[in-house]
């Protein structure tokens, strides 16, 4: 509890940008006393519920900007660095960025976490509120793990076990006292403590959580089941998918929801039966993240051609422009310019599915796409696949992923992963007039730098780039 006013005014220390330091408590804030103080701590969407994805959507291949959108861009510390992760540059960040960064805010959602491990762990307890006390710890743990995973998928290699202990991962910092000096783990470590999180979190969440907001059971499967699938270990992914559907299983048939909205797709993320988890990317987008806000970002045009005739997601998620072009309108948005990047029924079947088709059950592989895909067609266009062929049912899954995951942080995932197999590799390309950029497999720009306040004050190693 000492660390609390610590935390909210000098979450820098490890993690953030110096003006973070600046900060000052305000007289409304207090050190949280009680269980329902730091239940309150996980309930603050305004922080808990934004995720670290920015700079993997900014640098995917789903989105592109014209030469003069780019040229046009606003100026600045907290946009210039936008403007290098277009393109990929060496250096991204020039110091003095605002905390609204991956980096920063992730760490800043860590440390709440281990604010409440700490702080529950030390209160005395009625036996009316263990109850409650066991799922905030479940809660705390997820959030932990959830922000350690999405920070790995930017700042770390991607994994692979021959390397993954010499593979530099993140300061694994599991409690709230920022005056500890936390080095780099290896990414080894990194993955056995996001694991050891979920593992426990899984004990002590309910299968039904009273909002999406807060995870729940089939929410920490999910994740397993991404993390594992992120890992190569298919047997693991298709397992923790499976479990996750057998507690959660609901897919939204879009033929049944107004499509046509000209900025969001309905219904909400709140309510919508596919949603496991939610978390968004920044609901201050049009400040902080301008270079994605349909003011600048563009949809890849071989994405959107990608979409059949009668695929209700080619209507439901883009929106042509006066000039012909596409914008994306959102898939399960909560307001305009905050994209769904949380977990969701949908993702798990195409993991379930992926998974079946590489371990050679090609019939179940089959059930779990078709099963989507008909509650995404126009009913008198859908024709289920029939697919012998594993690689050609590999090939069609992961484009359908593609499809269906569009702008939710999750193609940087994918695209890291699958640039192991020479088949699936692709370099990135990005042109702007007569200047060609380019991100090819494997290469160590799939890493994103530190930003330089963290690196200063944490003693951390830079990434290679």
């Amino acid at each position: 509890m000492k660390y609390f006013f610590f935390t909210l005014s000098a979450c820098l220390l490890c993690a953030c940008g110096e003006s973070f330091l600046d900060i000052r408590p305000s007289v409304r804030q207090r050190v949280p006393q009680s269980l329902a103080d730091y239940v309150a701590l996980l309930d603050n969407t305004g922080t808990m519920s934004v995720s670290s994805h920015a700079l993997g959507m900014i640098g995917s291949d789903e989105l592109y900007l014209t030469e003069p959108s780019y040229n046009t861009f606003p100026t600045g510390v907290n946009h210039n660095y936008q403007k290098r992760a277009y393109t990929w540059e060496k250096q991204i960040f020039e110091g003095n960025e605002s905390s609204k960064l991956d980096w920063n805010d992730g760490y800043k959602r860590i440390l709440w976490a281990n604010l409440v491990l700490d702080g529950i762990g030390n209160l005395s307890l009625s036996a009316g509120d263990k109850a409650v006390a066991e799922q905030a710890r479940g809660m705390a743990l997820f959030h932990r793990a959830w922000n350690y995973y999405n920070l790995a998928q930017l700042f770390c290699p991607v994994y692979e076990e021959s390397s993954a202990s010499e593979s530099l991962g993140l300061p694994l910092r599991l409690e709230p006292d920022l005056t500890l000096k936390i080095g780099r783990s290896s990414l080894k470590d990194t993955y056995r403590q996001i694991i050891k999180d979920l593992d426990v979190a899984k004990e002590l969440l309910p299968v039904n959580a009273v909002t999406t907001y807060r995870p729940n059971k089939a929410a920490v499967l999910a994740l397993l089941s991404r993390i594992y699938l992120q890992m190569d270990d298919y047997q693991h992914a298709y397992e923790y998918a499976d479990q996750c559907l057998a507690l959660s299983n609901e897919l939204l048939d879009y033929n049944t929801v107004d499509v046509n909205k000209p900025l969001t797709f309905t219904p909400l993320a709140v309510g919508n039966p596919e949603v496991l988890f939610l978390t968004t990317l920044s609901g201050q987008m049009t400040i902080y993240l301008r270079m994605l806000t349909t003011t600048y970002m563009l949809v890849d045009n071989d994405l959107y051609n990608s979409y059949e005739d009668g695929d209700i997601r080619r209507e439901a998620y883009f929106l042509k422009n006066s000039d012909e072009n596409f914008n994306f309108k959102g898939s399960y948005d909560a307001t305009s310019y905050s994209y769904f990047t949380g977990m969701a029924t949908d993702e798990v079947y195409l993991t379930k599915a992926e998974c079946a088709v590489r371990l050679g059950d090609i019939p179940t592989a089959l059930a779990a796409v078709n099963n989507l895909r008909k509650h995404r067609f126009l009913p008198d266009t859908f024709v289920a696949w029939d697919v012998r062929d594993a690689d050609e049912l590999l090939d069609r899954i992961l484009a359908e992923r593609r499809r269906e995951l569009v702008f939710r942080g999750v193609r940087w995932e994918d695209l890291r992963r699958l640039n192991k197999e020479t088949k699936y590799a692709k370099t990135l390309t990005r042109v702007l007039g007569d200047r060609t950029f380019t991100l090819e497999p494997g290469s160590n720009r799939y890493i994103w730098p530190i930003p330089l306040e963290a690196i200063q004050v944490g003693g951390y190693e830079q990434n290679e780039r």
